[in-house]
């Protein structure tokens, strides 16, 4: 019966409608075991909907009855003056969160999707929902990019070496600094969205004020990108995904605050 994949599922072919509820109900089969409160999409027939896991939690192949909600875009709330947990909290997760394995191997893509979600566009500005929407799309590109120079110039050095040919600092020289060049670029980016996430969200420097940004973006670059991932969602009741623009279901979105808000209202759309 347990269709489980990616938590997507066909659901049993039953909806029941609860005299004491406004919204339909329908029998669920759990696909792993989850905490009371946890939603997961779900699917009746040709219907998708959100099912949420009862107080108690349920174990992998039970059943439990739960409201049909609709996949309109969902908001979920972030936390206003303070960072949710540490620097050093990337394991919080799991040591096989979708977060953590594209913050340490695909840093450009955890950054993007982090970029998309806040509402910041592949530079780290404040940018409408269009233009924001395309920031793990760039920084896709940015990674590919990056990736097929490197690989260019492995294979040049493996032919030059079959050949007998020298492999001094004039060869190798411009490859190492096209990849510092890359890097620097990536610590802006990581600085810049930090920054950009603490004014939106009113969270103070706590630790060497004035460059704390800085800083960790330069020396702790996977445990900010993680950080700034963990903030800005609720990984304890939506599941993180390695391929979407957000990194969440397609259909969570963050609420909005009426802090710094007037900086995306004036927008005009382009590409």
């Amino acid at each position: 019966d347990d269709q489980a994949a990616n938590n997507y599922y066909e659901e049993d072919q039953r909806q029941v409608v609860s005299p004491n509820r406004s919204k339909p109900t329908c029998e669920v089969v759990a696909p792993s075991d989850l905490p009371g409160g946890y939603m997961f999409e779900a699917q009746l027939g040709s219907k998708k909907f959100l099912a949420t896991v009862p107080n108690g939690g349920v174990t992998k192949g039970q059943k439990f009855l739960s409201t049909m909600k609709e996949l309109d875009a969902i908001e979920i709330p972030v936390t206003m003056g303070g960072w949710n947990d540490g620097l050093c909290s990337c394991f919080s997760a799991g040591i096989c969160h979708p977060l953590l394995l594209n913050g340490i191997f695909l840093p450009c893509i955890a950054l993007g999707q982090i970029m998309t979600r806040t509402g910041l566009d592949w530079r780290a500005r404040p940018a409408n929902k269009l233009v924001s929407s395309l920031s793990c799309t760039n920084l896709a590109v940015f990674l590919f990019f990056w990736i097929a120079i490197n690989c260019s110039a492995a294979f040049m050095f493996m032919v030059r070496w079959q050949r007998g040919q020298d492999l001094g600092a004039d060869v190798y020289g411009p490859i190492v600094a096209l990849n510092l060049l890359f890097l620097f670029h990536l610590q802006k980016l990581v600085k810049n969205t930090r920054e950009a996430i603490r004014d939106k969200y009113q969270i103070p420097e706590t630790q060497c004020i004035g460059c704390e940004d800085c800083l960790c973006s330069t020396f702790c670059m996977s445990c900010t990108i993680c950080q700034m991932g963990r903030h800005t969602a609720d990984f304890d009741t939506y599941n993180g995904t390695c391929c979407t623009r957000t990194g969440l279901p397609e259909q969570v979105e963050l609420a909005s605050t009426a802090i710094f808000e007037d900086s995306y209202r004036n927008m005009v759309d382009t590409v």
